[in-house]
């Protein structure tokens, strides 16, 4: 792949490149990317207090699904042919859930990106004990049932007090030539098996 020219105006080169529904991969996006979720991890860390010493036994995950920066923005697709032959699918906007597994407690973060021009915003941070949660709920859902055009995998889980913590793990868009591999994909799958093996294992 030869060398792609450095991005001098992200706003302009992220327009031109969503422009098109579907191409092959660009480094210079991913690069973008990236940086932005390196951002949003720094960001996690300030707004909850931890540092990597808090979880040196585990690498954080980071699930990333569309969602409009604002209301009044709207999300632009658009599907890549990586260097491996298979496909995937980018969006210009994205909601971004940092999940950090400490020893007893698991530290969560989530913000939206604008990917377009790199803002981040509407950040919400908490933690709680594994101890803690007395039911988890797992749900595949869809926007539309007649008609869908979203696949969407939710987890909920129920703190002894009343409290319920979401995480929102897919907003999977049904597109022809872009299907998942199978019920979870290797993230999800991932995601959902430490936290129930954490948490049961508490309650042991």
């Amino acid at each position: 792949m030869s060398k792609e020219k450095k991005i001098r105006n992200r706003e302009r080169w992220m327009k031109k490149y969503f422009k098109r529904f579907q191409g092959r991969e660009k480094t210079n996006y991913d690069e973008m990317i990236q940086g932005d979720y390196n951002r949003a991890i720094e960001r996690a860390h300030d707004l909850s207090s931890i540092s990597k010493a808090d979880y040196q036994n585990a690498q954080p995950i980071l699930i990333t699904v569309p969602d409009s920066y604002t209301d009044a923005d709207r999300v632009a697709y658009r599907l890549d042919k990586l260097q491996d032959g298979t496909m995937t699918l980018r969006y210009d906007q994205s909601l971004v859930t940092s999940l950090f597994f400490g020893e007893d407690s698991l530290y969560y973060h989530q913000c939206n990106i604008d990917h377009r021009d790199g803002k981040i915003g509407f950040d919400v941070a908490g933690e709680f004990n594994y101890f803690d949660v007395v039911h988890m709920e797992t749900a595949i859902k869809y926007d539309k049932p007649e008609h869908p055009k979203y696949i969407i995998l939710d987890l909920e889980l129920t703190l002894i007090d009343g409290t319920i913590v979401p995480l929102h793990l897919r907003n999977h868009r049904l597109h022809e030539g872009y299907e998942l591999p199978g019920l979870l994909t290797e993230k999800e799958k991932l995601v959902l098996d430490q936290i129930k093996s954490r948490v049961r294992g508490r309650r042991s």
